[in-house]
């Protein structure tokens, strides 16, 4: 079976799976006030609430022991190590790089480069599109000794890359370009090997239309933040997902990304905090206004969650251009926002487990869409999840 057919049907089966089960991840958790299933599926909703602060937590982190559990409420389930969710695993070459190449980079971020530039094999141009500072340009510049244009949009970072590129004595120039607008077409054409690590929604999305067009010998694209675009729901790039049921909204491609890597306890209890007065804040406008429209508030700094929820109820206030009088006591909206809360943590639970499948569903539209445009394409992963859960690589050749 070839690639074509192969991908192909890797796709129909992913879209076949997440049609089938919508109910347990098609929703926006905050919306809700009970499980999306409580009527169609009690008994799930009923396992749900007995389980423990301390199970929840557990398979959180452990999500696939939870997964026995599941198959009595959820028959069709698939565990996340199924084979219809594993890709092919890279290697990555291990070289002793010299410490100046990775000054300034923080070590994951060096691991995901490294890793990345590993699986760059060419002798032509390179154009790294939306570089950044261009520190995967100027890696695969020195360990090719190729000459790399690196694209991007701020003038500040395209300076720090210049610096960079110059104290490291690399064949490295940077163009300013917003690329969303067309600025950097013309760069692209049949000579060029096209990288992109990591370049969100719709730039890279830009990128593989760009190819169809322009014809660059070779792709080398890993995709990210696939909620990051202009359309309010995902217009589909191959013509096997233009055929498919599901409808994504902006919010819902946000559960491809949300499998995180652990953060510190401080953050983890800032984030939790976060949503909790997300909650209560929702709570006290619905009690006020009288509604049952869900007020979802934009990013903040994250020093308001380190003051009184006064303050942070007022800036939201503020913020969504909303006036009413405050109650004299709030603690009764963070009372409602504990126990959605502990609801909202349960609903993810099940929702975890489509994670995955979704984020393959939306890079398998994109490496149909380039094999429709005439390239041989190959879906891997260059590294491990703990390094990156963003770790799929799209390579394409014509």
């Amino acid at each position: 079976m070839g690639k074509l057919s192969l991908y192909n049907k890797t796709f129909a089966q992913l879209d076949e799976y997440l049609t089938a089960l919508t109910v347990y991840w098609l929703f926006e958790a905050f919306h809700y006030k009970d499980y999306p299933w409580h009527e169609t599926n009690p008994a799930l909703s009923d396992f749900l609430d007995n389980l423990s602060e301390q199970e929840l937590q557990h398979y959180q982190q452990f999500p696939d022991q939870l997964t026995p559990f599941l198959y009595p409420f959820i028959k069709s389930l698939r565990p996340l190590t199924d084979d219809l969710f594993t890709v092919n695993k890279l290697t990555s070459i291990t070289e002793d790089l010299p410490f100046w190449l990775s000054t300034g980079i923080k070590g994951r971020k060096w691991s995901q480069i490294s890793a990345f530039a590993d699986q760059v094999e060419s002798d032509l141009n390179i154009i790294e599109w939306c570089a950044g500072k261009g520190h995967l340009g100027r890696l695969i510049s020195w360990q090719k000794k190729l000459p790399v244009l690196s694209i991007e949009w701020q003038q500040t970072l395209c300076d720090v890359g210049e610096s960079q590129a110059k104290k490291q004595q690399v064949q490295q120039i940077f163009k300013q370009a917003d690329v969303l607008k067309g600025q950097a077409d013309s760069c692209i054409n049949t000579g060029s090997h096209v990288i992109s690590l990591h370049a969100c929604g719709d730039l890279h999305l830009h990128l593989i239309k760009l190819a169809k067009q322009k014809k660059p010998q070779q792709l080398t694209i890993s995709p990210c933040c696939y909620h990051l675009t202009e359309q309010s729901i995902y217009q589909p790039c191959s013509l096997l997902a233009k055929k498919s049921s599901l409808i994504l909204s902006k919010q819902i491609l946000k559960l491809a990304v949300s499998k995180q890597i652990t953060t510190g306890k401080r953050q983890s209890r800032l984030s939790e905090t976060e949503v909790l007065w997300r909650l209560a804040f929702d709570e006290c406008q619905k009690y006020c206004l009288q509604t049952e429209r869900y007020c979802p508030l934009p990013s903040f700094p994250k020093k308001l969650l380190t003051g009184e929820f006064k303050a942070f109820v007022l800036w939201a206030m503020h913020k969504k251009s909303l006036t009413f009088t405050l109650p004299e006591m709030l603690q009764p909206f963070l009372v409602l926002a504990e126990s959605r809360l502990k609801k909202v943590r349960r609903m993810e639970l099940i929702s975890q487990f489509f994670v995955r499948p979704l984020e393959l569903w939306l890079v398998y539209d994109r490496v149909l869409a380039l094999q429709e445009s005439g390239y041989q394409v190959k879906l891997s992963t260059f590294c491990a999840s703990q390094i990156t859960p963003r770790n799929l690589l799209i390579e394409a050749q014509l």
